[in-house]
C-alpha cells in the first residue's frame, strides 16, 4: 500500500471526545444534530441545520459554526462559534464548549492566524486539561508548540495572473523557490505541505521553533520541524508565506521521473485550497484557472484540511476522504462493520502492510473483487478493493473509506473547487 502521508498533522477535532447524547432529551432538536456531528456526517448536518433557520438557541449557533467550518466558510464559522461561546460563558458545563474552542483553533489555523490558533489550543489545555485523555492532551500541547512558533508569520497569500496548464512528470510538479526549480507531488490528504530536509537546506530556509511530532498513516509519531517559504511560483500562481513541514529525506521512498527530476516535497491542502480550483487530467496535466467559475455541486467538505466527499453505494450515502497522495481506494472499518456478513462471505481475511511516512505496520484486510459507487457525478467501478478491518488512524475510524488516484483511470479529469466546495469527475 503506497500511501506517503495520510495526514501531516493529525488534528483532535470536536468528534474526538464529545459528551454523551444524554445531555439532550430525545425530542430536543439538538439531539439529532449532536449525533450527526459526532459521527462526522457533515452533509446531513448541513441539511439538518438549514431546517432550523429560525432557531436562535445558543446550541444551534455551535452547529452553524461547525457546518461553516466544514464547508470552508471560515469567517462565518468564527463568528458563529464565538457567539456560541459568548452565550455559553455563564454556564461552564456547556457540553460543546471545548469542541467550539477546537473548531476555532482549526479555523484560525486555516486562516493563517497562527497566534490565535495557539491561544485557542492553550485555552483548551487550561480549561479542560484535567479531563483530556493523554493522546488528546499531547496533541494539543504539540499544536500549541507548532503555531506559537509561527505566531509572527503573516498569513499565506496567493496571486494568480493567468490560467496554468502544467505538464507533470510522474505526477511531479515543478515549482520555483529563490530562483531554484524543485519538483514536488501534490497531496490533498496532507494537512500541511512538506519539504525534505535536504531541500530546505539547499534553499537556505530558516527552521522555526523547537522540534515536534507529526503522525504518519500508520500512527507512528515522527520528529519534524517547520519552515516558511517566502515566495513560491507554480505556473502562473505566486504563493507567499507558505508553511511547510520539514521531514528527514529517508522517511520517503525515492520518486524520480528522470535525472534531475525527483520529488523533494509535497504541496498539501493549505496551498491547494488557496489556489481555489485545481484539475488533474488523465494525460498528466495539472490545471489552475485564474478565475474559477462557480460550480452547482456542493458535495465536498473539510475535516480539518482533509477533503471529504459524498459517495453513494447501493442507494446509501457515505462520507469518504479524498486523498491524491494515495494510489488506491480503500474501505475502512465503518464500511466493514456495516457489510460484515457479506464481506466475510465474499472474501477471506489476509494480512498485509500499510505504508506511511517512515514505517509500515501489519493490518488485516479483506479484498473485494469489485466496488461500485457514484462520486463527483460519475458512476465508478473499481476492482480488487481492500477493506480495512481495524482502525489505524482517525480517518479510518470516522469515515467509510478513502478515494485514491485509481478513480482517475475511469475518467478524463477530476476537479476540486474549494470555493464552491465541489468535487467533479468528468
Amino acid at each position: 500500500m503506497n500511501k506517503i502521508l495520510a495526514a501531516a498533522l493529525i488534528l483532535v477535532l470536536a468528534a474526538a471526545a464529545l459528551a454523551g447524547p444524554g445531555q439532550w432529551k430525545a425530542q430536543d432538536p439538538i439531539e439529532p444534530l449532536f449525533r450527526l456531528y459526532k459521527d462526522c456526517r457533515y452533509f446531513e448536518l448541513r441539511e439538518a441545520v438549514a431546517k432550523l433557520e429560525n432557531n436562535t438557541s445558543v446550541e444551534v449557533e455551535f452547529f452553524r459554526g461547525a457546518v461553516a467550518n466544514a464547508f470552508n466558510r471560515l469567517d462565518l464559522a468564527v463568528s458563529g462559534l464565538l457567539r456560541y461561546l459568548d452565550g455559553a460563558s455563564a454556564d461552564t458545563k456547556r457540553p460543546l464548549a471545548k469542541e467550539a474552542w477546537a473548531l476555532l483553533a482549526d479555523c484560525y489555523r486555516r486562516q493563517g492566524q497562527y497566534r490565535k490558533s495557539a491561544e485557542a489550543q492553550r485555552t483548551i489545555l487550561e480549561r479542560y486539561g484535567a479531563v483530556l485523555d493523554a493522546p488528546e492532551k499531547a496533541n494539543r500541547e504539540n499544536q500549541d508548540v507548532i503555531w506559537s512558533a509561527l505566531s509572527d508569520v503573516p498569513p499565506q497569500t496567493v496571486e494568480i495572473s493567468g490560467d496554468s496548464a502544467i505538464r507533470m512528470e510522474r505526477r511531479l510538479l515543478p515549482v520555483r523557490v529563490k530562483d531554484q526549480a524543485i519538483y514536488v507531488a501534490y497531496d490533498t490528504g496532507a494537512n500541511l505541505s512538506v519539504l525534505y530536509r535536504s531541500a530546505a537546506d539547499d534553499l537556505g530556509l530558516a527552521l522555526y521553533g523547537s522540534g515536534f511530532k507529526i503522525q504518519s498513516a500508520t500512527g507512528k509519531w515522527i520528529d519534524s520541524r517547520m519552515t516558511v517559504v517566502p515566495e513560491m511560483r507554480l505556473g502562473e500562481a505566486v504563493v507567499r508565506n507558505a508553511v511547510f513541514l520539514v521531514l528527514p529525506d529517508d522517511y520517503f521512498p525515492p520518486r524520480r521521473a528522470r535525472p534531475g527530476v525527483e520529488r523533494r516535497g509535497l504541496l498539501g491542502a493549505p496551498i491547494l485550497a488557496a489556489l481555489k480550483e485545481i484539475t488533474e487530467t488523465r494525460d498528466g496535466l495539472f490545471l489552475v484557472p485564474a478565475s474559477p467559475r462557480p460550480r452547482p455541486e456542493h458535495n465536498m467538505c473539510f475535516f480539518g484540511f482533509m477533503p471529504v466527499v459524498e459517495v453513494f453505494h447501493r442507494g446509501a450515502r457515505f462520507s469518504f476522504c479524498l486523498d491524491t497522495g494515495s494510489s488506491e481506494t480503500f474501505l475502512y472499518p465503518p464500511f466493514f462493520r456495516r457489510y460484515r456478513g457479506e464481506i466475510r462471505a465474499r472474501s477471506r481475511p489476509r494480512k498485509t502492510t500499510m505504508g506511511g511516512v517512515g514505517d509500515e505496520r501489519p493490518v488485516v484486510i479483506h479484498v473485494l473483487n469489485e466496488f461500485a459507487f457514484k462520486a463527483g457525478g460519475l458512476d465508478v467501478s473499481l476492482k480488487k478493493i481492500s477493506v480495512h478491518t481495524q482502525v489505524t488512524h482517525s480517518s479510518t475510524e470516522l469515515f467509510f473509506g478513502t478515494l485514491g488516484l485509481d478513480i482517475l483511470a475511469q475518467c478524463s479529469r477530476m476537479t476540486f473547487n474549494f470555493e464552491s466546495m465541489s468535487f467533479i469527475l468528468e
